[in-house]
């Protein structure tokens, strides 16, 4: 916890393939075996210019899905079902490696829709690398 990661530091420690590289690691989240990897942005636009308000509040973090997320889509309901481990990635400029804050307890807020609204509490783990 607290150190940084970039997406590559990643695929070397889980040993993802070059040609499994890319796609949703790239997005936001992306589900590995039956951990999901949330990497966001807070007070500050993706590189693709994706401006959402993920925020710190105090010690749970304010996290929004993709534009069209909703409660409905399948992988929104895995990141809530407490069924996977939820490894969370952030920073605070996108042209910054990534910090590890921990994982991640999901409380939803079904009043936020679209996109969805998950409060975050961390929980501190270790990564332990396969």
């Amino acid at each position: 916890m607290g150190q940084t990661y970039s997406r590559h530091d990643i695929y070397e420690i889980l040993r993802i393939p070059e040609n499994r590289r890319g796609g949703d690691w790239l997005n936001g989240y992306h589900r590995h075996g039956s951990d999901y990897y949330i990497f966001c942005n807070v007070g500050t636009p993706g590189r693709t210019g994706d401006d959402y308000d993920n925020c710190w509040h105090g010690d749970r973090l304010i996290w929004y899905g993709k534009h069209r997320s909703n409660f409905e889509q399948q992988t929104v309901k895995n990141l809530i079902s407490g069924h996977y481990r939820i490894l969370i990635f952030w920073r605070e400029s996108n042209k910054n490696d990534f910090i590890f804050a921990g994982l991640g307890s999901s409380e939803p807020d079904f009043e936020t829709r679209n996109p969805v609204r998950i409060d975050w509490s961390i929980k501190p783990i270790d990564i332990v690398t396969p």
